[in-house]
């Protein structure tokens, strides 16, 4: 039986390499899981949009109409409010959470399983009534608690790679949290590896291209040196040739083929002799830019 740490969640936590195994342990370790009828202590990730409705129907009560209108006062909404709740506290107790808020009037929840998040989604199964509220076609408010629903876990947010459960016959919703605390517990450690996967990949994509960069830098630097290097040749054979000529012009001097001045000639010779060193690459130090191999 193989087990290791994860980073994420406490160490005292071993999580099975086996994901099969991992479900049974969550499994056990969640137990009966209980749906109250009520949502007298509900789960810290539903206070602020329970609050939110709040105070959606104290403003109702203190007005004939009121565009903010509380939204999941309807028995569907109910319904899937309290199944969150009790999935959220059934993940809690595995030291894990969840929470759930209003947008455009659905609601949206998704579970955190260590660092990673996984979204929820309770949808009703099959065709069914529809109204038309503020521009968005939703359930009709008046569907009762018993209408078939379905629960989704979406780990990427884009509803691929899904895993669902629904109502059947007799087994609802409520008879299988644990069941599905379990299934998004596993669906997480299961996005966690895919996750660790695909930073190694891209560590080592990164590592690739950083390898190639330096490669066809170091090409570059090397054609450079090569250059450089050419350079020098030329450089010297310059350096070479006029030091050539100073000797020739001297030899021809001394054998009185040319009547020169001896000073002007002592002071070309100095000149001369000065430039072909100014251009020596050995005597210049320009041989330096090519004499080491290039690095980064």
């Amino acid at each position: 039986m193989s087990y290791r740490h994860r980073e994420d969640v406490p160490k005292r936590q071993l999580v099975p390499e086996d994901l099969n195994e991992l479900h049974a342990q969550e499994l056990k370790a969640i137990g009966k899981v209980s749906v109250p009828q009520a949502l007298g202590r509900p789960h810290k990730g539903l206070l602020q949009l329970l609050k939110q409705e709040q105070r959606r129907r104290d403003k109702s009560a203190e007005r004939e109409w009121t565009f903010d209108e509380p939204k999941f006062d309807n028995p569907v909404s109910k319904r899937r409010l309290k199944i969150f709740n009790a999935l959220f506290l059934a993940l809690s107790k595995r030291g894990h959470d969840g929470d759930a808020y209003e947008h455009d009037g659905e609601i949206h929840a998704r579970a955190a399983i260590g660092d990673t998040y996984l979204g929820l989604d309770i949808g009703i199964v099959g065709s069914h009534r529809t109204v038309r509220q503020h521009g968005y076609v939703r359930p009709a408010p008046d569907l009762p608690a018993s209408t078939p629903l379905a629960l989704r876990i979406d780990p990427g947010f884009d509803r691929k790679n899904t895993v669902s459960w629904q109502d059947d016959g007799d087994a609802k919703l409520e008879s299988k949290i644990a069941e599905i605390a379990a299934g998004i517990i596993v669906a997480g450690e299961k996005k966690f590896r895919l996750s660790l996967r695909e930073a190694e990949e891209r560590a080592e994509r990164e590592r690739i291209e950083k390898e190639k960069q330096r490669q066809e830098r170091l090409a570059q630097l090397n054609q450079k040196r090569l250059q450089t290097l050419r350079n020098s040749g030329e450089l010297l054979r310059q350096a070479e040739d006029i030091r050539a000529f100073v000797e020739r012009v001297r030899r021809a001097i001394d054998e009185g083929s040319t009547d020169i001045d001896a000073t002007a000639l002592e002071a070309w010779q100095r000149w001369a002799l000065a430039e072909a060193d100014r251009i020596d690459p050995v005597r210049s130090g320009q041989i330096l830019t090519h004499l080491n191999e290039p690095s980064l």
